[in-house]
């Protein structure tokens, strides 16, 4: 069999692991934000673990679903109706994905404080790698 036959394969069983930002205590901001919001909006939660999942796939790590942000983070995008939210993630080696922040989008431009913040988180994951 040709060559690219046997890397097509190889590329399919490729999933990445998908793992979220836990702080200094244990608590995972993106988890706790997603179980808050279940409570109140469950089919934009429904939607938002779906994309979790499609993340997984390489082929998904475009848009509309996931884009680019800046070195070392990308979003992704979910919308349900008229509520628009945004995980902002890492990748890690090992095909390892980190949800570092979520937050409902209210604006075309990602708020300092929400970027901020993800990079802070990001920051202390390199230092832990280190």
């Amino acid at each position: 069999m040709p060559l690219d036959f046997y890397i097509k394969i190889d590329i399919i069983k490729m999933d990445f692991g998908i793992y979220f930002y836990k702080d200094v205590d244990g608590k995972s901001p993106v988890e706790e934000f997603l179980l808050d919001l279940a409570k109140t909006n469950i089919d934009l939660v429904v939607k938002t673990r779906s994309g979790i999942e499609k993340l997984r796939k390489r082929a998904y790590h475009r848009e509309p679903l996931s884009k680019y942000v800046e070195p070392g983070l990308w979003e992704l995008r979910i919308k349900s109706g008229n509520n628009i939210l945004r995980i902002l993630y890492t990748f890690e080696k090992g095909r390892v994905i980190i949800l570092l922040h979520v937050f409902i989008k209210k604006q075309q431009k990602i708020p300092s404080n929400e970027l901020e913040l993800a990079r802070k988180r990001l920051r202390e994951i390199k230092i832990k790698e280190s």
